[in-house]
């Protein structure tokens, strides 16, 4: 297993090794979200769980189907009261032994086993529904890591005109060429920036520390994702086809189908149990009888006199109508997912296609512009402030933009359980 794993990195990943200050070794991993899955579905230790589970459940069909154990009774007599004699074992000593089998009676063995089988089913469904989640959950964070990194090398590159205007500031306010007031609004500017990059960084390390936990990769290793330029589909969204492909595809509703299935076997096994089950038996009695070796055949069986399982029958009745009531519900839910999804999906490609593609390079080039420019006193402080902020506030909307618009296609996927938009 480990050398399959070695191979998959080597085979989709880009590692460099680099020296941290404390002598230890970090490893830089380039992924793509392909490459991340393949890892995930390899290595994630809930999924391993899980896979446990089902193992669990077959194992619990072999006990359903198993036949009680037979009964076995050994009868001594402690006092021969003619004899005057404690615990005789001599041949004239009295022994009785018997042995008996319970037959149950009505299908209750069969239906116990379907109901085993109908869990077991469950079980593994459960499985691919943990797997759904965790696989949404993935790349939504890994989308999330990728702009995050981005928006922080973005906040780098306009926090670094603004660290050599402090230092030119420092200089000439010394020299009395300048205002200190204004350097300290520099200095308060830079502080700012530098703190909206903190807390940037910090949110990628969040993001990144759950990845690594569903990658289970070690913690000295550094995540670089890399994902495609996105592509919008020109497609229009189609909530009506995407419910049907819904029912289809989404394992939690295919879930509450089979619950009901079991809820039809359960209310079957309650019948049967009304049903007395037989005990079939033979006894061997030695002196203790008219002869002095009795053999009898048993038979007996419960009389339904009092308990007839009309509790257990209504009970699981009611069962079978409440999982119905939960099956029209998940559909319905299933329904307003999809629609929702979709209609987020259209808001937010509207919200994309308004953006301009050259805004994020020309907002550089004017950002450098307008240092310039107040460098040599075209701009006044508050001008090049309110540029600085609307540079990096406007930044960070692109990158928002761009995610939330990965994020509502992927939330189609999720919500339909089949991928509408794959990510490459």
């Amino acid at each position: 297993m480990k050398k399959f794993i070695f191979g998959v990195i080597l085979t989709f990943l880009y590692i460099v090794v680099v020296a941290q200050d404390n002598g230890e070794n970090t490893l830089s991993m380039q992924l793509t979200i392909p490459q991340a899955e393949e890892i995930f579905l390899e290595n994630n230790l809930q999924l391993i769980a899980e896979k446990q589970n089902i193992e669990i459940s077959k194992a619990e069909i072999i006990q359903a189907k198993a036949w009680p154990n037979p009964e076995v009774g050994i009868e001594i007599a402690m006092y021969d009261n003619q004899d005057n004699i404690w615990f005789r074992t001599d041949t004239d000593a009295q022994r009785v032994v018997d042995i008996s089998q319970m037959i149950e009676t009505a299908g209750k063995r069969r239906k116990r086993t379907n109901i085993a089988k109908i869990e077991a089913e469950i079980t593994e469904y459960e499985f691919y529904n943990t797997l759904r989640e965790l696989r949404s959950e993935l790349r939504t964070e890994l989308v999330e890591l990728h702009y995050a990194q981005q928006k922080a090398d973005s906040y780098l590159i306009a926090i670094e005109p603004v660290e050599k205007l402090v230092e030119v500031y420092k200089e000439q306010a010394e020299k009395g060429n300048v205002a200190r007031a204004e350097l300290v609004r520099l200095k308060a500017l830079l502080l700012d920036a530098r703190k909206g990059w903190l807390d940037i960084v910090q949110e990628s390390a969040d993001i990144e520390a759950h990845i690594k936990m569903l990658l289970n990769v070690q913690p000295n290793v550094s995540l670089d994702i890399i994902i495609p330029t996105i592509q919008p589909n020109d497609s229009t969204p189609n909530p009506e086809l995407w419910s049907t492909l819904a029912q289809d595809h989404r394992v939690d509703f295919k879930i509450e189908n089979i619950r009901l299935n079991q809820s039809a076997e359960s209310l079957a096994l309650a019948k049967a149990e009304a049903v007395p089950d037989l005990h079939i038996g033979t006894m061997y009695d030695r002196r203790g009888a008219h002869q002095s070796d009795y053999w009898a055949l048993q038979i007996a069986f419960d009389l339904p006199v009092w308990d007839r399982n009309k509790g257990g029958i209504q009970a699981a009745r009611i069962e079978q109508e409440q999982q119905q009531v939960k099956l029209n519900e998940a559909e319905k839910q299933l329904t307003i997912d999809v629609y929702t999804a979709a209609q987020k999906l259209n808001q937010v490609r509207t919200l994309y296609e308004q953006l301009d593609p050259e805004l994020s390079s020309e907002m550089k080039e004017v950002m450098n512009s307008v240092t310039r420019s107040y460098q040599s006193k075209q701009l006044s402080l508050l001008e090049f402030i309110d540029f600085f902020e609307s540079y990096r506030d406007n930044l960070g909307q692109w990158f928002d933009t761009e995610m939330s618009l990965f994020n509502a296609q992927e939330n189609v996927n999720y919500t339909v359980g089949k991928d509408i938009y794959p990510i490459q």
